[in-house]
């Protein structure tokens, strides 16, 4: 997750990733990727972004969203870039995103920052598709 983030505890999964907060609720997730500060999975018919123990500044938030495929109208991505880490970010219907709130909430709400290796721009551009594959038909 980053520099500042908290050590993974020995309930993680195969790939050293916590397993998703809400598996119990929606099943195994079908893709997991360790991000910056958050980890977002993705089951399926929904994505999940889980801040919990993300870093310095989620320090003691044991929080996570949901966001079911069917309630995202957009999704913004910069996958790869050669200075800045990419991201991905979902806009819901009547979400401070679409009814123009201001950027702090943005950026927190319903983003994550992927880690700036190709094996997570790669896990993205995955997980990207079997979303894109469910939102636009």
């Amino acid at each position: 997750m980053g520099l500042f983030d908290s050590v993974k505890g020995s309930n993680t999964s195969s790939e050293g990733m916590r397993p998703s907060p809400v598996r119990e609720f929606l099943g195994q997730e079908l893709y997991a990727i360790d991000c910056r500060g958050a980890n977002l999975y993705v089951h399926e018919n929904a994505v999940v972004i889980d801040k919990t123990g993300g870093g310095l500044w989620n320090l003691g938030d044991n929080n996570f969203k949901v966001i079911p495929f069917k309630s995202i109208i957009a999704i913004q991505a910069k996958l790869k870039s050669t200075v800045l880490n990419g991201y991905i970010e979902f806009e819901t219907a009547n979400s401070p995103l679409s009814i123009g709130s201001d950027k702090a909430e943005r950026t927190s709400e319903n983003s994550v920052i992927l880690s700036g290796t190709e094996e997570r721009y790669q896990q993205a551009k995955e997980a990207l598709q079997y979303i894109f594959d469910h939102i636009c038909k």
